[in-house]
């Protein structure tokens, strides 16, 4: 089954960012992203936005949709 904080949480470490350094990018604080990657919380839409414009990465994949990570451009 499909997990937002585990996806989020394996996106930020591959960008070697530290959950504050994430928090300051995507306009929340450290504790809202333990939140997050522990499935305590789910983020808002400007937050998920945030996230999705700031660590390059493709949203279906980010909501679970699919397992390609990578941003896919339009034809």
């Amino acid at each position: 089954m499909f997990d937002f904080g585990e996806r989020l949480k394996q996106i930020r470490k591959e960008r070697n960012l530290m959950q504050k350094q994430l928090a300051e990018l995507i306009g929340s604080t450290e504790r809202g992203v333990q939140h997050y990657e522990s499935g305590d919380r789910e983020p808002a839409f400007r937050v998920i936005l945030a996230i999705l414009d700031n660590l390059d990465v493709d949203a279906n994949y980010l909501l679970g949709r699919t397992n390609n990570p990578q941003i896919l451009k339009g034809a």
